[in-house]
């Protein structure tokens, strides 16, 4: 396979962020593209070349279609800031996913594109949702794991015509214990992707919902990884 890190400047935040590009060795003409939020953590944490790798050897035909765009917000309080409604450059986040950075990087891969999918994990999986939000029609795929939406986030939701998302969402049955270590504020994360399953259901999205015997942790998401992804090749 193949990482090339790149770095792309926005000028509507005004700064700089590093992404990878991840693909088969082998090009195809027709490319699944997944954006991933937490890029940096879902390459280190969650492993996902190696996941990225299992599927090429058991699925080579329609896994070498995938290509990876990851993304990193910076540190914990440029992640916050980005990721979460009440941070300072959310609303300009959204944006710059948008309006800048999935343009100019869709012209540069040049491959026709068949699936539009995001993955995010905790707050990565809220602006995952806030993106999608932002262009309904743009995205096939979203891939929610323990997504840490709030009842604005759901109520984003809530105002968006129907939507034919199709939808991985999945968290632990022990995630309303989790506290936020910037904010120090209960999250009630289960009790959220609830209502949340419920509205995306209500607005049209076909979902494969699960709860798990986990906790809020990268151990969870990366176990995980696999299905997710499977999710994405072949669910349509």
């Amino acid at each position: 396979m193949n990482r090339t890190k790149k770095t792309f400047h926005s000028n509507i935040l005004k700064q700089d962020y590093e992404y990878c590009v991840l693909t088969s060795d082998e090009e195809t003409e027709e490319a699944y593209l997944l954006y991933v939020q937490d890029g940096k953590d879902y390459l280190e944490l969650g492993k996902l070349e190696n996941a990225f790798q299992n599927l090429l050897e058991k699925q080579p035909e329609i896994a070498r279609k995938l290509v990876f765009i990851l993304v990193h917000p910076g540190n914990s309080m440029d992640r916050w800031n980005a990721y979460h409604h009440k941070g300072k450059k959310f609303k300009q986040y959204l944006t710059f996913m948008t309006e800048e950075f999935l343009p100019e990087v869709e012209v540069e891969i040049g491959r026709k594109i068949v699936r539009r999918g995001l993955l995010g994990d905790s707050l990565a999986a809220n602006i995952s949702l806030n993106i999608a939000g932002m262009c309904p029609e743009t995205w096939t795929h979203l891939l929610l794991q323990s997504a840490a939406v709030s009842e604005k986030d759901i109520e984003m939701v809530e105002q968006l015509k129907y939507v034919q998302w199709l939808v991985y969402q999945t968290v632990g049955k022990y995630e309303d214990e989790y506290v936020s270590l910037l904010t120090n504020e209960n999250l009630y994360i289960l009790t959220r992707n609830r209502e949340l399953h419920e509205m995306l259901v209500k607005k049209g999205a076909r979902i494969v919902y699960s709860e798990q015997e986990e906790k809020h942790e990268w151990r969870f998401w990366k176990s995980d990884l696999m299905n997710a992804l499977e999710f994405f090749l072949f669910t349509s």
